[in-house]
């Protein structure tokens, strides 16, 4: 196996050696691809013969290399607009620019067929420009709740998840850089290890995306691309600075990018962010060790040549984040008076110190690519991922040193994957090597055991196009072979000193299902649009729903595992009702998903667990058959020629439709809308003042007396945004940009947030942000 992979990655070099040995001519014939407005257009696809072929880059440029004189037929074509044909005389170097214009009726294909990972009919959402410019310095899971049918899970401000209509963890999967995220992440403590600063693009795939993606896209995708390397000059790049009230810190970012004149084909990437955060503040008090340290930094090399194009890229996340020291408690009647107070006893003062508990992560991704295209229609694309994640987490501890972790897990995942594009068609390979180590010396037994875990799948795609329909079909096979070994408690046999004697636990499993998606979509004018999609989509339980057995400090809970688990099973049907026009934009996703054997941990307040470290709240994995269905609305109007109306609503319901319960941990309805208005026109998109309302309604759908605090109450918050954009010249911009979340300083709690027993959220924040581009 080692051989063959080996073999794969030599290939693209092998390739590339034996073009360079033949002899031919010089020419170089270079340009740019535009729409009659004037915007790049990336992604489209010259043919220059029968045999050669190339594509527009992030910023529409392409390059043919060693082309002999003659006369040469130039057909250039990109869906959602019109094609064009060119015949010239090549004698030498020719630079030549492509205006192409825009087909309206297919405008609503462009983003999602003219993607290689996408589906025409499933329900895709992308961050706007301003919306992207307003979420800088966040967490990525607090940028995409800009999207309809996206909240977050977690605890308290700075450990947040991003959930998709319910789901989240396992279920969702977060492509960074086209690599499919890997880490610790079945967690809700466990944020994605993901730098925002890296996107260009955030976007959010909905439904069920098992095919394309593999096992765990149950609930939907997150795509974190980063911008295409602009090679049009040899030097540029960005730089953030942000500082904000409430943590009394900031964020910087900074990042280089260009191309080496003597090898224009080739581009080059730097970039780096650190973010430094205090203790963060609720409208009355101080929440004690909840300070954020940030460290992280990206390199990206990309090279085209002829028909072939090369990418490395590589980053490096490190993180350190205080859990707040009141969820960390001695005794049970401790516990219940804590979580019926609602607040700390204790007053903290504000400090930047992150001591115990706390999490420590790195997580490390480095990638290879390499495209060849046989001409327009064919492609092959070979893709290698390698991925090392490792997690501390410290806790007070009563005999050894706190900075010795409690836990300290290192996570290791290579991946390759092989795709070949033949027209409307795709079929592919993907593989997943996983290595779990708990590293020795903790003092405590792992919460999951050691474990290796090794995935392999097929799949294959159509796409068939029929004047203003648009369909696809897709299946796939996925098996996944688990191997386990590590130490567990004997819960029946203790020992007279009141400690609990451990065994060593080993075990296999395997795991295999098959998935498939069948969508359409159809346009019933230029300016209506109609998506719906049915696909099936799986995941088998992960390590800590089968096995756990312990404290999870990350959470300050105890967690129980249920080897009798088996493999999830979710139908997820989708339809988009679209609506298009120059002042109106609205989209209403309605779905429903039926998932087997659906697994959660559910809060145990009839019991609580008391160790060495504490007492903890006590979650025990369950499964059963459970049933979402909701609707998600976007809606914006531009009501006059500088001012804008956006409104995001989500409703979802819930149930454990085995013992036709409410299952816990479910977002409550949402509303968020805001007003905007633009203060100098189009000539200056990024200069407006907004003010913005965000509601979440309290849970009523939850069974009583199956946790540990009701679900809090309702909660309104405003918002106000004021930006201004300045154009020092051609190539430099600066962006200014002042926030003020929760402006009138609301006290409030969020069912979603772990720590709601405990604490409330945060209080008034004022953060400025300056960004230059050069």
């Amino acid at each position: 196996m080692q051989k063959t992979w080996i073999g794969l990655l030599l290939l693209p070099l092998f390739l590339w050696l034996s073009a360079n040995a033949q002899e031919g001519c010089a020419i170089r014939i270079q340009g740019t691809v535009k729409s009659n407005l004037g915007k790049p257009l990336a992604d489209v696809s010259i043919r220059l013969d029968k045999n050669r072929a190339a594509t527009t880059d992030g910023v529409g440029q392409f390059l043919f290399s060693k082309i002999c004189a003659g006369n040469y037929r130039f057909a250039v074509t990109h869906l959602g607009y019109h094609g064009q044909e060119v015949s010239l005389s090549i004698t030498k170097d020719t630079t030549l620019v492509f205006e192409l214009l825009a087909d309206a009726i297919h405008l609503q294909d462009v983003e999602i067929i003219g993607q290689q990972q996408g589906s025409l009919s499933s329900s895709v959402h992308r961050l706007t420009a301003q919306e992207l410019q307003e979420s800088r310095g966040k967490t990525l899971a607090e940028s995409l709740t800009a999207i309809s049918g996206v909240s977050t899970v977690g605890m308290g401000n700075s450990i947040v998840k991003p959930v998709i209509n319910g789901l989240h963890s396992n279920r969702i999967l977060i492509m960074n850089n086209g690599i499919r995220q890997e880490g610790q992440q079945w967690g809700v403590e466990h944020a994605p290890e993901v730098d925002p600063f890296l996107a260009d693009r955030l976007e959010v795939v909905k439904g069920a995306q098992g095919v394309r993606y593999g096992a765990d896209a149950l609930g939907g995708v997150v795509l974190v691309k980063p911008k295409a390397i602009d090679t049009s000059k040899p030097f540029g790049g960005e730089i953030d600075l942000q500082g904000r009230s409430n943590g009394r810190g900031g964020v910087v970012n900074a990042s280089l990018e260009g191309a080496i004149k003597k090898m224009p084909a080739l581009g080059w990437r730097l970039q780096a962010s650190a973010k430094k955060l205090g203790d963060y503040e609720t409208p009355h008090y101080v929440v004690g060790n909840t300070g954020v340290e940030e460290l992280n930094y990206s390199a990206a090399v990309d090279y085209k040549r002829d028909k072939n194009t090369f990418e490395l890229f590589y980053s490096h996340f490190g993180t350190t984040l205080g859990i707040f020291t009141g969820a960390h408690i001695g005794t049970v009647a401790d516990i219940e008076a804590r979580i019926q107070n609602g607040r700390p006893f204790e007053t903290y003062d504000f400090t930047y110190n992150i001591g115990a508990p706390r999490q420590k992560v790195s997580h490390d991704l480095a990638k290879a690519s390499w495209k060849h295209r046989f001409d327009a229609d064919r492609s092959i694309d070979v893709q290698y991922g390698y991925q090392r994640n490792h997690r501390r987490e410290y806790d007070v501890r009563r005999v050894e040193a706190d900075d010795l972790p409690m836990a300290d897990m290192v996570l290791s995942t290579q991946s390759l994957d092989v795709v070949l594009k033949d027209g409307n068609s795709s079929i592919g390979i993907q593989s997943l090597v996983q290595i779990n180590n708990n590293t020795p010396g903790t003092g405590t037994t792992p919460i999951i055991p050691n474990f290796d875990s090794y995935n392999l799948g097929v799949f294959g795609i159509h796409q068939f196009h029929i004047g203003r329909l648009h369909a696809e079909a897709g299946a796939r096979y996925d098996f996944k072979y688990l191997d386990v070994a590590g130490y567990r408690y004997r819960r029946d046999a203790v020992n007279e000193d009141g400690s609990v004697e451990q065994y060593l636990l080993t075990d296999t499993r395997k795991f295999h299902n098959a998935s498939g998606t069948v969508g359409v979509l159809y346009h019933f004018s230029p300016q209506w649009s109609l998506k719906s999609n049915i696909g099936l989509a799986w995941r088998a339980p992960s390590a800590n729903e089968l096995y756990s057995d312990g404290v999870h400090h990350g959470s300050a809970t105890y967690e129980l595992g249920n080897q009798n688990l088996r493999s999830e099973k979710g139908l997820k049907w989708m339809s988009s009702l679209i609506r298009s026009s120059s002042r109106m934009q609205f989209t209403a996703d309605v779905y429903a998903q039926l998932l087997y054997d659906y697994i959660y941990a559910q809060p145990n307040p009839d019991s609580v667990r008391q160790t060495i470290r504490g007492t903890f709240p006590l979650f025990v994995y369950e499964q059963h058959d459970a049933l979402f269905y909701g609707v998600d609305l976007r809606f914006s109007y531009q009501f006059a020629k500088d001012l804008h109306y956006d409104v995001n609503a989500s409703l979802l319901r819930a149930r454990n439709i085995s013992r036709d319960t409410y299952l816990p941990y479910i977002p409550a309805d949402r509303v968020q809308h805001g007003i905007s208005w633009n203060l100098f026109g189009e000539s200056q998109p990024h200069s407006y003042l907004k003010v913005a309302h965000r509601f979440v309604a309290q849970q009523h759908r939850y069974e009583p007396n199956s946790d540990y605090a009701a679900p809090p109450p309702a909660y309104h918050l405003v918002d106000f945004v004021a930006a201004k954009q300045f154009q020092l010249n051609t190539a430099h911009q600066l962006n200014l940009l002042l926030a003020v979340d929760n402006v009138f300083n609301t006290e409030y709690k969020d069912y979603m947030d772990r720590l709601r027993y405990f604490t409330h959220q945060m209080g008034r924040n004022v953060s400025l942000k300056i960004s230059y581009h050069f």
